[in-house]
């Protein structure tokens, strides 16, 4: 079990690290002198995309994965705090601390092409997901905490 480490609001894994961008609605991962740009794949959040150059090198969705690297289907599961993306028997699981403070956990089954870049784009699926949910909670308390307005 290994872990991805947050340190001056950056998050790294291995030799890579993943920068967002405010609101969480976009972020940065390097590794070395590569580049990828990470964004939702919608405006729920439920997938993301890591790109560099005109194609997805990582596209993590439900419904239409995709990861670097030869095999069969990926398959992707998220959940509020973690999530799974198994492929060919290999899996790479992600578990989030429950609170914002602490790291995240990952467990690494199999070899992974890119598995820096696969992790924190999974990450950044997971953490994107949780900003939304959080704005959603704090939009409806507001809206409807504060009794009626004269």
């Amino acid at each position: 079990m290994t872990e991805v480490r947050k340190s001056h609001g950056l998050y790294h894994f291995g030799a890579a690290t993943l920068r967002t961008g405010v609101g969480w609605r976009r972020a940065v991962i390097r590794l070395g002198d590569r580049e990828w740009t990470v964004h939702p794949t919608d405006r729920y959040r439920i997938g993301v995309t890591a790109q560099a150059g005109s194609g997805p090198a990582v596209r993590l969705h439900p419904q239409n994965s995709h990861v670097p690297g030869p095999g069969g289907p990926v398959r992707w599961q998220i959940g509020r705090r973690g999530a799974r993306l198994e492929r060919d028997g290999r899996t790479i699981e992600l578990r989030l601390p429950a609170f914002s403070r602490g790291e995240a956990q990952v467990k690494v089954t199999g070899d992974w092409p890119d598995l820096e870049l696969v992790v924190l784009s999974a990450v950044f699926a997971v953490m994107t997901r949780r900003r939304r949910r959080t704005i959603m909670i704090i939009t409806i308390t507001g809206a409807t905490g504060h009794g009626p307005v004269f």
